[in-house]
């Protein structure tokens, strides 16, 4: 018998590529990796431009809404102030319609006592009553039979903000008893309804204070006078 002879690998990979529909597979194809490829790159550069625009939209935005949030906190901060200065002028004049009642009652009673309060040499008047020419100076009206008393004060410096004066009860061999404390005016003026002092009490101290809030005075005596017995 003849032996037929092999045919060649290669001669049939060839013949299997030049049949129709043999042209090659698509996926193999330099051309459609190409278009894939260009599509990719494509696509990244409109996502780009599309985060790009999105990025800046939102940055516009979340500026514009943190200038108005810092509006309205300003505006809200200028709201609390007005409120804060009305209740403030609100309970200045409580305080002087309280004290000017006290003051009426205790002048208008018949065991009236009056106290002059001296200011002492480390005592400055305020800048309109030292061009005023008024010194520091003060009047102590007691009345046991209101059970109150009331101290009046002129040319008082207004110090800054932290400062507070105070009124003490002097007691032989006791400490100073804290009275009163209060803050003069832009005038330097002040009225304070009191307590009326205790029995043993034979002196009234007011001292400036730096707005501590000591159980002893520390701070320099501004006025001072004997309650006599």
């Amino acid at each position: 018998m003849t032996e037929q002879a092999q045919p060649d690998p290669q001669e049939q990979a060839s013949q299997l590529d030049e049949q129709p529909g043999r042209e090659g597979r698509w996926w193999r194809r330099v051309g459609f990796w190409r278009a894939v490829a260009g599509m990719a790159v494509t696509l990244a550069l409109a996502a780009v431009i599309v985060l790009g625009e999105f990025t800046e939209l939102l940055t516009h935005r979340t500026v514009h809404y943190a200038h108005r949030v810092a509006a309205l906190n300003a505006a809200v901060q200028q709201l609390k102030r007005r409120v804060t200065s009305a209740e403030r002028r609100n309970t200045n004049a409580i305080e002087r319609d309280s004290a000017d009642e006290v003051l009426k009652r205790v002048v208008a009673a018949s065991d009236l006592r009056t106290i002059k309060l001296a200011g002492s040499p480390a005592a400055k008047p305020s800048g309109k009553n030292e061009a005023a020419g008024q010194s520091v100076s003060g009047t102590l009206a007691i009345s046991s039979h209101q059970v109150a008393a009331v101290l009046q004060v002129v040319g008082l410096e207004t110090g800054s903000a932290g400062t507070i004066y105070r009124v003490w009860w002097q007691e032989k061999r006791r400490p100073e008893t804290l009275a009163a404390e209060f803050k003069p005016a832009a005038d330097g003026k002040a009225t304070v309804p009191m307590q009326v002092p205790p029995r043993s009490a034979s002196m009234v101290l007011i001292t400036c204070e730096a707005g501590t809030d000591g159980a002893r005075p520390s701070g320099p005596v501004v006025l001072k006078g004997r309650i006599s017995p």
